[in-house]
């Protein structure tokens, strides 16, 4: 008994024991767990970018010059770093730590390659790029120009020639108010202030800037006077008061945002600085090279252009910005570009012709042939597209061109012999501009201009032109709103004639014409009896008295379907007369070699783009309208 007790004794000591080392191991294990998790990783590699980070933090400067780092280039690298720091003591494995170590050397590269670089600005001559200015909050810069006020600049020109009517200098301008300051191809400078409804301007001598020069211009508004100084000469002054424009016109520099925004510069532009105060003559020169520090007193605005900021500059008094808009860029050094033009693409559109014209052996009058004249009319593409190349054209005109000259080779193949019904004018197409007739034609006796037309529809703002050559013509008045009143008073025909007593002319009433429908619309004068009547469709719906002949004209050419505003619908049939021709005779069925006939275009037969009228002595060309099959 003894010994079996003494043997279950142990037996329990040792259930116990396990037990216990059971508990042990369960407890070491966790003990080893809440270590690693409580583990500290350390990285030298991190720790050196970290290192070097907040050494160049430390010795570098921010600032708007060259050799300075951008502003807020110092925050971005800041936050990085504090970012590192979180990471070292958050990590849960080395791999994060080396993860971060790349991200800080990668922003250390990025802060390093955020110098500030010597730049100026260059104004690409491209419709509708401009340098914006603005309040820093994007707000107008109308409290500037709301009293006297001094703006000054240096501009390097590319090339003086325009590419709309003007180089726009600065402006800040609406209909009749603001000012604005330009320069032409010749030289010579026009400054302007709005008076209301109207402009107050001066046009200086010329030969006052040549390309390829930096030249400085002040302009100094004193609202009832305005001076313009050159080099800090004074070129032209006058006597006006200045109405300022509204809040919402912007402060553009090297074009303005109106008037189709084509008077675009093609040049550099530099230390742009704006005054409240009127400076006098001796300022201006005095000082015109000196390098401001910006806190100049009066000195509301400062933009140095010197360095590349990127597209949105802050000037130095940190109210003001320059926003870069369509195609402006750094130019670096301020070394003026040499500009290459890029003639690839119109050497193949020439090739291309070249091909074609070659490609067709036969020229005909049957349906499926290439018109007559085609080949003359590709040749004249190749002549114009190889003048241009000789001409010192600019990028954006050989682009034109090119697309012009793709465009008709597109319709040259698909403009083969066919019937035809006229040709059809889009108003909702700007594309679509007219037939243009060449040369200009004005009788000076006895003429009748007729025609058939097919008005697509009267809904249109103003009136539509069917025929115009500058002096005399004939429109359709239309209706912009679908209202009974507006729709009622359309219709009617206005024949238009400047004569030696101004413009006059017969006028129908309204309702005459029927969109949808084939119309024949004739225009008959009696220089004799001195009147003008106009017919449709055999019938006389007008007649004026006392009136003689049209002034001659002075433009190129005549044009159908348009001429100051289009018509919308198709248009043939086209005569024009030198005789008054009976009612019981318009509209008759003609040969082309009857006595008088001065212009036919019967406009039934697809002729290609470019073709003559039945006398052989007029040309038209499709600009932009279709021929309708």
């Amino acid at each position: 008994m003894l010994k079996f007790k003494e043997m279950n004794g142990l037996n329990i000591n040792r259930n116990f024991l396990s037990r216990i080392t059971i508990i042990l191991l369960l407890l070491m294990a966790v003990s080893c767990k809440k270590d690693e998790t409580n583990k500290i990783f350390t990285n030298a590699s991190l720790d050196a970018v970290i290192t070097e980070a907040e050494t160049l933090l430390t010795n570098s400067n921010e600032g708007t010059l060259p050799g300075q780092y951008k502003p807020g280039s110092k925050k971005e690298l800041q936050e990085v770093v504090v970012w590192a720091e979180w990471k070292k003591e958050n990590s849960k494995a080395e791999a994060e730590l080396d993860d971060a170590a790349n991200k800080v050397t990668i922003y250390i590269n990025k802060f390093k390659a955020n110098v500030v670089t010597l730049a100026i600005p260059w104004i690409h001559q491209d419709v509708g790029t401009c340098i914006k200015v603005s309040e820093k909050t994007g707000t107008s810069v109308q409290s500037l120009t709301n009293q006297s006020f001094t703006i000054e600049a240096k501009f390097y020109f590319l090339d003086l020639a325009q590419r709309g009517w003007c180089n726009e200098l600065f402006c800040k301008v609406t209909d009749g108010k603001g000012f604005e300051v330009r320069c032409f191809g010749d030289g010579s400078f026009n400054f302007a202030v709005g008076i209301g409804s109207d402009w107050a301007q001066q046009t200086t001598a010329k030969n006052l800037v040549k390309s390829g020069e930096w030249v400085h211009v002040a302009f100094v508004n004193e609202i009832t006077k305005q001076t313009l100084y050159v080099n800090g000469v004074e070129v032209g002054s006058q006597t006006a008061t200045y109405v300022n424009s509204r809040n919402e016109d912007p402060f553009t520099v090297g074009n303005v945002l109106m008037w189709g925004s084509d008077r675009v510069m093609n040049g550099m532009v530099k230390d742009l600085r704006f005054w409240s105060t009127a400076r006098s003559g001796s300022e201006i020169s005095t000082n015109k090279d000196a390098i401001l520090m910006g806190s100049e007193q009066n000195l509301a605005m400062f933009f140095p252009f010197n360095a590349d900021l990127g597209t949105e500059v802050i000037d130095n008094s940190g109210n003001y910005k320059a926003s870069f808009i369509g195609n402006v860029t750094w130019v670096p050094n301020g070394i003026p570009p040499v500009i290459e033009i890029d003639y690839s693409a119109l050497n193949a559109a020439i090739t291309a012709i070249t091909t074609l014209k070659e490609s067709i052996t036969t020229e005909g009058t049957n349906n499926g042939d290439y018109p007559v004249g085609t080949k003359a009319y590709l040749q004249s593409l190749i002549e114009v597209g190889n003048a241009l190349k000789t001409s010192s054209p600019k990028q954006y005109q050989v682009d034109a061109l090119v697309t012009n000259i793709n465009a008709n080779l597109g319709l040259v193949n698909a403009y083969l012999v066919a019937d035809a019904n006229g040709i059809y004018v889009d108003r909702e197409d700007p594309k679509s501009v007219g037939l243009r007739i060449t040369p200009n034609y004005t009788p000076q006796g006895d003429y009748t201009v007729e025609f058939d037309v097919n008005l697509k529809t009267l809904k249109m703002d103003g009136t539509g032109e069917m025929f115009n050559n500058g002096e005399f013509g004939i429109w359709v008045y239309g209706y912009k709103e679908i209202t009974e009143e507006a729709i009622t008073k359309s219709g009617g025909l206005y024949n238009f004639t400047s004569s030696s007593t101004g413009w006059t002319g017969p006028k129908t009433g309204s309702l005459v014409m029927k969109p949808g429908n084939w119309q024949h619309i004739a225009i008959v004068h009696d220089n004799t009896a001195r009147t003008t009547a106009i017919y449709v469709d055999g019938i006389q719906y007008a007649k004026q008295t006392n009136i003689g002949v049209p002034n001659v004209s002075g433009w190129g050419e005549i044009w159908l379907g348009n001429g100051w505003g289009k018509m919308n619908g198709t248009i043939k049939d086209f005569r024009l007369w030198d005789e008054v021709r009976a009612v019981g005779d318009l509209d008759a069925t003609i040969t082309g070699t009857e006595p008088n006939l001065k212009i036919y275009f019967p406009l039934n037969k697809v002729a290609g783009i470019n073709f003559k009228d039945v006398t052989g002595n007029f040309s038209a060309e499709l600009k932009g309208v279709v021929w309708q099959k």
